[in-house]
């Protein structure tokens, strides 16, 4: 089958698409042949031979690239399984041992041998995967599988965050820190449904006009602005906002952080601009105010995610879908910011 692969770690030249063996299901595992592969900055981080604390380096290579997918059941195997092939699904990411207290009560990423597809074993982008039958959640017809495979990491991820560490209620004010990416647009959407008040930053102005055309933005911040804080503050008469969803990290962590009302909740899924923010306790616990750590959920998280989604109409912003000979354009789309919403690739 063809993937796309990386053989040596560096720059996007190091991308190609090859022939490698097609999967060999394990018991329980069904095949998918895959009609669309969503990237994430991960992606970009692995090409580089960046990895996070859980893989050990170096990985084998070559590599097939790629955490989210979605496509149609080809093989169930022996699977016991309500999955029939013809079937149209999207892709749970997560890797877990599926028999930890963590795996049985849904929480897969607390479990000790947790780790995503595409980073810890072959992903996603190519033609054919093999997962377990119990990562494989049925799509509705009316949901495209471009659509399908740009929702997993930014809605489960932004799930985690509002609903299940974050705790969001209906009337509270939102706002989404770098405002461009998959989890923060699907972060503004759930927010918006949940009859939140939602506010974005983003640093770049054509960005911003395109974030002031979406539905459920209610206003655009500076994110370019010295203390832009005080832009959040007047915009909500001074009280500030009941929740941040920031993944940028130092860079945006004070304003973030002066941005929260009395009692608000800084949540975190990422770092992107950095892990060690300077930032002042007595900021923090003189106003009530937490940070809450909401990385990509189990799948629980996942299907509740996913489920609110097929039940609103709510869908990924697709930025581009490209075939896999484009690959290196899609890494630099991200790489360079250009995207607002996803990036996705297709086999054909």
């Amino acid at each position: 089958m063809r993937a796309v692969t990386i053989a040596a770690y560096g720059g996007r030249e190091q991308l190609a698409v090859t022939e490698v063996a097609d999967p060999e299901p394990a018991p329980g595992e069904v095949v998918v042949r895959i009609a669309a592969a969503a990237l994430n900055r991960m992606d970009t981080f692995i090409r580089q031979g960046l990895t996070g604390p859980g893989v050990r380096q170096p990985r084998a290579l070559p590599h097939v690239l790629g955490a989210e997918g979605a496509g149609t059941v080809v093989d169930v195997g022996t699977a016991d399984t309500d999955l029939a092939v013809g079937d149209r699904v999207v892709l749970y990411p997560g890797l877990h041992c599926g028999r930890c207290k963590y795996c049985r009560r849904g929480q897969h990423s607390r479990c000790a041998h947790y780790g995503i597809r595409g980073e810890d074993a072959w992903g996603t982008q190519c033609e054919l995967v093999a997962v377990p039958a119990t990562d494989v959640l049925r799509i509705p017809d009316d949901v495209t599988f471009e659509e399908a495979a740009a929702a997993p990491v930014g809605y489960t991820t932004s799930w985690t965050m509002l609903v299940t560490a974050g705790r969001l209620r209906p009337g509270e004010r939102v706002l989404v820190v770098g405002a461009s990416g998959g989890v923060a647009i699907a972060a503004m959407q759930i927010a918006a449904h949940s009859g939140a008040q939602v506010l974005a930053t983003t640093r770049d102005p054509e960005k911003a006009r395109r974030l002031a055309e979406l539905p459920f933005v209610h206003q655009v911040i500076d994110g370019a602005a010295p203390g832009w804080c005080k832009e959040v503050l007047a915009a909500t008469d001074a009280e500030g906002v009941d929740v941040v969803v920031d993944s940028v990290g130092a860079p945006t962590w004070r304003d973030s952080i002066r941005s929260l009302a009395q009692g608000g909740r800084l949540v975190v899924c990422g770092a992107t601009g950095g892990d060690t923010p300077d930032v002042s306790i007595r900021e923090l616990y003189q106003s009530h105010r937490q940070i809450i750590g909401g990385p990509f959920g189990g799948w629980d998280d996942f299907q509740r995610a996913m489920e609110f989604m097929f039940r609103t109409g709510a869908s990924p912003l697709v930025h581009a879908a490209l075939p896999f000979e484009e690959i290196a354009e899609a890494h630099r789309i991200i790489e360079e910011g250009e995207h607002i919403g996803k990036v996705v690739v297709r086999p054909s």
